[in-house]
C-alpha cells in the first residue's frame, strides 16, 4: 500500500507536482490578462497567419510569457539551429512519455518542444541569422519531431480502436504540411485551414497535460487509465487536419487554374457565393 504523505490521498504523490506547475502555469496568464490590451503588439507575430483554433491572445501570452528567456539566448550565443535540433529531442522525450503512460509529462515535452521552434526564429531574427538552409532544417525536424509524437501514441494505443485516430492524425498532419510545401514550390501561397501544426501542439499538448488530473478527478476507479482529454484532443486532430488537407488541395487547384487563365461559373446560389469569396478568395 502507497503511504498517506501530509494527509495526501496517494493517487495525487505523482500528480501534485503537474498540478502545481498548472496553477503556475494559469497564474500567470491572469497576469498577462490584465496587460493584454495595454502593451505592445508583438514584432515576431506581425504577418504571421491567424488562426480561428488558437487565438492572438495565446500567441501573444506565449510571446510574453518567453520573451525573457530569449534576451538570455541571444546574450549567450545560441544558434536558431541548436533551437531545432533541442526541440526535437524534447518531442522525442514526449514521444517516449506517451508511450509509457506518462501524458502529463508528454505533453509538457510537447509545450517545450513547441517552444523551442518558436525560439529558434526569434533568435535568427533578433541576430539577423536568418537563411534558407536554417527554415529547411527547422521543417525537416518538426515533421521528425511530430513522427516522433505520434510514434509513441500509436505504441501506447496499439490494442485499442484510437490507434486509427492516431494513425489518422498522423497522416492528416503530413498532408496539412505537404499541401503547403507542395504549393508554395508552385507559387501559390497557402497558409488557410484550422488544424495547422500550432493548434495542433495546443489541442494534443494541452489536452495531455489535463488529461491525468481529468481522470483521477471524475474517474478515479477506472481499470485501466483511460486519457480522456488527450484522446478527445486526437480525435479533434484527425477530423480537422483531414478537412484542412482537403481545403487546401481545393484552395490551391483554385489558385493555380486562375493562374492559367480559367474562367470559373459563378454559383446560383447566394450562399455559395458568399462561401467562394471567403474561402477560395476568387
Amino acid at each position: 500500500m502507497n503511504p498517506v504523505i501530509l494527509g495526501i490521498d496517494p493517487k495525487w504523490n505523482s500528480l501534485l507536482p503537474l498540478v502545481v506547475i498548472n496553477v503556475l502555469m494559469l497564474s500567470t496568464v491572469v497576469i498577462f490578462a490584465f496587460k493584454y490590451k495595454k502593451r505592445p503588439k508583438d514584432e515576431h507575430l506581425t504577418g504571421r497567419a491567424k488562426s480561428n483554433w488558437v487565438g492572438p491572445f495565446f500567441y501573444e501570452y506565449w510571446g510574453w510569457f518567453i520573451r525573457p528567456l530569449e534576451t538570455l539566448f541571444v546574450k549567450l550565443g545560441l544558434t536558431p539551429n541548436f533551437f531545432t535540433t533541442f526541440g526535437f529531442v524534447l518531442s522525442a522525450v514526449a514521444g517516449y512519455a506517451f508511450a509509457t503512460a506518462h501524458f502529463g509529462i508528454g505533453g509538457w515535452m510537447m509545450i517545450l518542444g513547441a517552444t523551442c521552434d518558436i525560439f529558434d526564429g526569434r533568435v535568427a531574427r533578433r541576430t539577423g541569422s536568418t537563411s534558407r538552409s536554417g527554415a529547411y532544417y527547422d521543417s525537416v525536424m518538426d515533421r521528425f519531431g511530430e513522427g516522433a509524437v505520434f510514434l509513441g501514441l500509436a505504441y501506447y494505443f496499439h490494442d485499442s480502436w484510437i490507434l486509427g485516430v492516431v494513425v489518422l492524425a498522423l497522416i492528416g498532419s503530413n498532408l496539412v504540411s505537404y499541401a503547403r510545401a507542395k504549393g508554395d514550390s508552385m507559387g501559390i501561397d497557402c497558409t488557410v485551414g484550422a488544424m495547422q501544426r500550432p493548434e495542433r501542439v495546443v489541442y494534443l499538448g494541452v489536452g495531455s497535460i489535463f488529461s491525468p488530473p481529468f481522470r483521477q478527478i471524475f474517474f478515479p476507479n477506472d481499470g485501466r487509465p483511460i486519457e480522456y482529454l488527450a484522446i478527445l484532443a486526437l480525435i479533434i486532430i484527425a477530423v480537422m487536419t483531414l478537412v484542412t488537407a482537403v481545403y487546401r488541395m481545393v484552395y490551391i487547384m483554385h489558385k493555380l487554374k486562375l493562374k492559367e487563365g480559367l474562367v470559373f461559373q459563378e454559383p446560383r446560389s447566394p450562399l455559395l457565393k458568399r462561401l467562394k469569396a471567403r474561402y477560395l478568395d476568387i
